[in-house]
C-alpha cells in the first residue's frame, strides 16, 4: 500500500495543502520552507497509531503541544486537519481514505479534542466521529479510533500501515 494523497489544513507553516504523491516523491525547497513540517505530518499520523505509548493526546504532547502544531496564521479557524489517501498500486483510486481533524475544547481545561474522524473504504464511508455516543461523553473524544484497538477492528489495515512509517534522516 501507498499514499497516494495527503491533505493538511492549519498544520504547521501549512494553512493548506493537497499533495498528490507518487511511489517515489522528493520534497525539495530552501531552508524553512516546511519539508520537514510536511514529513512530521506523517509521523504524527504514526504516533497517533502505535500501540504503545502512542495516541493523538501523546502525539501532540511529544511536539510541544497544540500552539506548536496549529499554523500561526490560523488564527480564526483552530482546527487543524489532516487526510491521507491510501491505494494498493500506483495510479489506481484510492482504497481508503483517513481523515483527523482535531481543536482545543475552548472552555475550560481547554483540552485537545477530536473534532471529526472519518474513515472511508472504497468509497463508502465506516467511521463518521463526532457521533452519539461521542455527544453523550465528550471525554471520548480526546481519543481517536484509530489508536482504540477495541474500535479500529474494520479499518486495522489502515492502522497497521500508518503505525508501520518509518522515517530516516540521511545527511
Amino acid at each position: 500500500m501507498l499514499i497516494s494523497n495527503i491533505r493538511l489544513k492549519n498544520w504547521r507553516n501549512f494553512q493548506s495543502l493537497d499533495l498528490p504523491l507518487r511511489d517515489v516523491s522528493y520534497v525539495l525547497g530552501p531552508n524553512a520552507s516546511g519539508k520537514s513540517n510536511l514529513l512530521d505530518a506523517l509521523r504524527f499520523l504514526r504516533d497517533v497509531s502505535k500501540t504503545k505509548g502512542g495516541g493523538l493526546q501523546a502525539a501532540i504532547a511529544e511536539r510541544g503541544g497544540i500552539s506548536k502544531v496549529r499554523c500561526l496564521h490560523a488564527r480564526r479557524d483552530p482546527e487543524v486537519e489532516i487526510a491521507v489517501e491510501l491505494s494498493h498500486e500506483l495510479d489506481q483510486p484510492a482504497v481508503w481514505r483517513y481523515v483527523l481533524a482535531f481543536k482545543p475544547e475552548g472552555k475550560g481545561a481547554q483540552r485537545l479534542l477530536v473534532s471529526r474522524e472519518q474513515v472511508w473504504k472504497d468509497g463508502k464511508l465506516l467511521l463518521n466521529r463526532p457521533d452519539n455516543t461521542d455527544d453523550a461523553d465528550v471525554l471520548l473524544r480526546t481519543q481517536t479510533h484509530l489508536e482504540q484497538i477495541q474500535t479500529n477492528i474494520k479499518f486495522r489495515e489502515v492502522v497497521d500501515f500508518l503505525s508501520d512509517i518509518t522515517y530516516l534522516h540521511l545527511v
